[in-house]
């Protein structure tokens, strides 16, 4: 015969006495639309249980509770993806990676934890899998007398816990002005040191990895003593009187000046342009021209040295012939040629017109060229060679 029903025909309670009195092993499963939890039993004793099989609430506790080396928690995590069907709590207490009385004392809490939220749900149905295995069974039974009374108590505290710290959603700031100082157990500065007024009741639930109970009642105690407020608190107040004063901290402009106009896109400053790196001078591809003298060939003759201030001027670099000075015009004494007005034309004689006798033009004198004037210009010009 199954069991399985409904919670609202079989309050949770009695289904766990139920399965006591009769010894039952397996998984008892309770399902409604949103979550999905169990409880597993051994000889009618609770060896484990969860709120949500789609979270890994045992592993958070355990991690949260910073008992477990970083090395150790990556190798189990390994190890349970590798195989699905391993408990995450069962391969830290084969590997001997965290005590193991600590590790039983997380898990009775993590049981109580369970059975409270699920004694919390006001509908949904449950269905009791005979002889499943608990993946995390690491040796722990809690009497279902125990925990039933210890949730029922829980039950009534959360009845008579502020709304607002009950409620998962609700955000928390630590005070700035304490009326004493503060004295806190492990567990609350724990808490404390999460506290932003950014996270949620919620999200520092999943950060510790505790209990919504042990959370809630924790932080609720913290705002009772004041070291704790609800909201942005005293520090949401500090910061508006600092913007206030910071108002006046800006400069004024005169009541004449006109509304600046508002600023457009700023557009990126371009990178400056680096500069080229200094260009090297490029090596001569040729010897520099030695100077004219010095190529000059010697003088094939000696020639007499003269004062340099009677040498003759520097002959043009380029082939161009020497100017030519004219010839010096030599007077030479013309011979008389007597002339005859009459008679026959005798030889050294010139004939001329009777009539022209008296007004006769004089014969043109022929110069010759004299071998004097090229020797001397030649002397000059050699002189002048010699003279550079």
């Amino acid at each position: 015969m199954k069991l399985e029903g409904t919670l609202d025909a079989f309050s949770l309670p009695d289904i766990f006495s139920l399965l006591s009195m009769t010894k039952k092993t397996g998984g008892l499963h309770l399902r409604r639309a949103s979550a999905h939890g169990a409880v597993w039993f051994a000889d009618g004793m609770i060896t484990g249980g969860a709120s949500d099989l789609d979270r890994q609430s045992l592993a958070r506790r355990i991690a949260g509770s910073g008992r477990v080396s970083d090395e150790a928690l990556t190798a189990a995590i390994t190890h349970v993806r590798l195989d699905g069907e391993a408990g995450f709590a069962r391969i830290l207490r084969d590997a001997d990676a965290v005590d193991e009385g600590v590790l039983h004392s997380l898990v009775s809490e993590h049981i109580t934890d369970a059975v409270f939220d699920l004694m919390r749900w006001a509908d949904g149905s449950f269905a009791f899998v005979v002889d499943e295995p608990n993946r995390d069974g690491v040796g722990v039974s809690c009497a279902v007398e125990d925990v039933v009374a210890e949730a029922r108590r829980r039950l009534d505290v959360w009845a008579s816990l502020d709304s607002a710290i009950a409620d998962p959603d609700a955000t928390l700031t630590v005070a700035l002005e304490l009326d004493d100082d503060p004295v806190l157990t492990a567990d609350e500065w724990s808490l404390v040191a999460l506290v932003d007024g950014q996270r949620s009741v919620s999200e520092i639930v999943d950060l510790c990895g505790r209990g919504e109970y042990a959370v809630a009642v924790t932080l609720a105690d913290l705002v009772s003593r004041k070291l704790l407020q609800l909201g942005e608190g005293s520090v949401g107040a500090l910061e508006r009187r600092q913007d206030q004063i910071a108002a006046l901290e800006a400069p004024t402009l005169p009541a004449s000046a006109a509304p600046a106009a508002a600023p457009g896109p700023v557009t990126p400053a371009a990178p400056a342009p680096s500069l080229p790196e200094p260009v090297q001078p490029l090596p001569p591809v040729y010897e520099a021209a030695a100077p004219v003298a010095a190529t000059l060939p010697p003088a094939p003759y000696d020639l007499p040295t003269q004062p340099a201030a009677v040498r003759a001027p520097l002959p043009p670099l380029y082939d161009e012939p020497a100017p030519q000075r004219p010839a010096e015009v030599v007077p030479q004494e013309q011979p008389v040629v007597p002339q005859r007005v009459d008679g026959p034309f005798t030889s050294g004689h010139q004939p001329i017109a009777p009539g022209d006798a008296a007004g006769a033009t004089p014969p043109v004198a022929v110069i010759e060229r004299d071998p004097n004037v090229n020797k001397s210009l030649l002397l000059r010009l050699i002189a002048g060679v010699r003279g550079l």
